[in-house]
């Protein structure tokens, strides 16, 4: 069964009052007090939007890569991302969005999430390696248009000892790297008690090989 696409578009509207009691009035309408930022918002918009309407991006891991059109008070449309989620401590339950504003033609600063495919067949791991996945997100520049929602590595022909930097990443069009290059994305190592027994092994061997070794006579 296809999952359902998401609605990506949201119903902004402005708001004249805040505070947290006024935010707090909202919340209990399922109504989520929101802010939005950008070229045109420098002091930032307030506004609201619906729980039911944003919840499902909110909560997706793939928010922050997701290209939004906000529809304003006075009908004006804008594109934007969600660039921070406050959520209650306890509950989870939503309680401030903020927005960043996008413009056409211009490269934004997004963070997007690094996946690993095929890591149940991969070699080094088959070969009894370990998988260490050290960096998961990395922040790149890139126009609105070519953000990708994740960065897929394919583990399966990696062997033990191989690496991959994020400089090794597949990169979107036209964009730039901002994460250091040099940081390390995954490595298969073998596991430390399997490389102790290969070094007790072979101490073993050298002993008894000394031990058998037939005196010299001079």
């Amino acid at each position: 069964m296809a999952a359902k696409k998401l609605n990506l578009n949201i119903e902004f509207t402005k708001r004249e009052k805040t505070g947290t009691g006024a935010c707090r009035k909202l919340r209990s309408k399922n109504v989520v007090p929101a802010v939005l930022y950008g070229e045109d918002f420098k002091t930032g918009l307030a506004g609201t939007v619906l729980l039911k309407t944003v919840a499902p991006i909110a909560n997706n891991p793939h928010r922050e890569t997701m290209v939004l059109e906000l529809t304003l008070s006075d009908g004006t449309k804008t594109s934007a991302l969600i660039r921070d989620v406050q959520l209650h401590p306890l509950t989870q339950q939503i309680r401030h969005i903020d927005f960043y504003e996008v413009v056409r033609g211009h490269k934004i600063k997004v963070e997007v999430p690094v996946e690993l495919v095929n890591t149940e067949i991969s070699k080094g791991v088959k070969d009894g390696g370990l998988l260490n996945f050290e960096t998961r997100i990395v922040a790149i520049e890139v126009l609105p248009r070519l953000i990708p929602e994740k960065i897929e590595v394919d583990v399966k022909d990696l062997e033990l000892g191989a690496e991959v930097f994020v400089k090794d990443l597949p990169m979107p069009e036209d964009s730039k790297l901002i994460t250091d290059g040099d940081a390390l994305v995954l490595h298969i190592t073998v596991p430390k008690a399997a490389s102790d027994d290969t070094e007790e092994d072979a101490t073993t061997e050298v002993e008894v090989v000394a031990k058998g070794k037939a005196p010299v006579n001079d």
